[in-house]
């Protein structure tokens, strides 16, 4: 079973390393590839496994110059290798929820892999599956805006920027210009928040992480000065201490209210914290107590469900919300 396993994933590679057509590669030139990917093996049986792919996949071999060159025929479509139903479905659900959260650009990048999921499934033989569209669906939570658009070869560049880690120079629209400025760039992480993606990176030798959103990127080069990694940058650390949120203090708070009992069911299936605790009260309510984060976001996801949340503490939020209520009453 070993070997077999072995035969899978070396094939798997050489697909990714055999160009299409017009393109080509010389098999010592695929075997030196494999040899980077950590595959030990001899050219005689790299030679082999060509010669046997060619009895199942569009493998076209041309002979010449001493050394046989390899390339794939253009029609070839390896994003269906490996469907299954279930990850068929999958791919589906990622697709519909994915697309109204990352900007098109990186959608468009994988959309051979959804397209053919979406193949894979209409193709299925039972009735069960000929429906499928209909039965299938991913809704984010809460409203999402249409993403921010990227200019061309934005996304690309910068995301490989971030993962091979070099500098770059770009021509960037802030919010306080009105005319695009010129930066250097040492960009250390890429998020998706919301329907707007940013770059997160440090310029000259400041240490402060600044955020840069892709759509305001008008222009991106490769930088000649040494990329500059920051030291300690944890990016999950950083999100966490408020670097995507508006932070009311650098510590959680203590949530005290009382809610109804709709909202009682959704907090007990998807809590908000890991100490939350609910005990309900003769008039129907619940009382809520829960240790989260002393942000914005957190406030306004209160807000949002209105008067089926009447909080307590912190008295800050509490009159927060009550001076909004008074303004949008102020309104009529």
């Amino acid at each position: 079973m070993g070997a077999k396993h072995d035969t899978l994933f070396r094939t798997l590679a050489m697909l990714q390393i055999i160009p299409k057509e017009p393109r080509y590669k010389a098999t010592s030139t695929i075997h030196a590839a494999l040899e980077e990917k950590g595959f030990q093996v001899s050219l005689r049986t790299i030679q082999r496994d060509l010669s046997s792919m060619s009895s199942h996949l569009p493998l076209i071999c041309h002979e010449g110059d001493g050394e046989h060159r390899w390339s794939l025929s253009s029609s070839f479509n390896d994003s269906r290798l490996g469907l299954d139903t279930p990850t068929a479905l999958t791919l589906v659900l990622a697709h519909e929820y994915l697309s109204g959260l990352l900007p098109q650009i990186a959608v468009d990048q994988i959309s051979s892999q959804f397209k053919a999921a979406q193949q894979y499934l209409s193709a299925l033989p039972s009735n069960h599956y000929s429906g499928w569209a209909n039965r299938v669906k991913a809704i984010p939570n809460g409203k999402t805006l249409i993403p921010a658009q990227i200019k061309e070869g934005i996304w690309e560049a910068v995301s490989e920027a971030v993962l091979e880690e070099y500098a770059i120079e770009v021509m960037y629209l802030s919010r306080k210009h009105n005319e695009p400025k010129s930066y250097a760039l040492h960009p250390q992480a890429i998020v998706v928040r919301h329907s707007v993606s940013y770059l997160l990176a440090i310029v000259k030798d400041y240490d402060d992480i600044l955020q840069f959103a892709l759509h305001r990127i008008q222009k991106v080069e490769r930088s000649d000065k040494q990329f500059r990694p920051l030291k300690g940058f944890d990016l999950t650390d950083y999100i966490e201490q408020g670097g995507f949120n508006y932070r009311q203090s650098s510590g959680p708070t203590v949530l005290k209210a009382r809610v109804r009992v709709e909202i009682a069911w959704l907090l007990s299936e998807t809590p908000l914290s890991e100490d939350q605790n609910l005990k309900p009260e003769e008039d129907g309510w619940f009382q809520l107590t829960a240790t989260v984060p002393d942000d914005q976001q957190t406030l306004w996801w209160i807000q949002g469900y209105g008067a089926a949340i009447d909080v307590y503490e912190p008295q800050a939020w509490r009159e927060h919300i009550h001076q909004q209520a008074r303004e949008v009453l102020g309104l009529n």
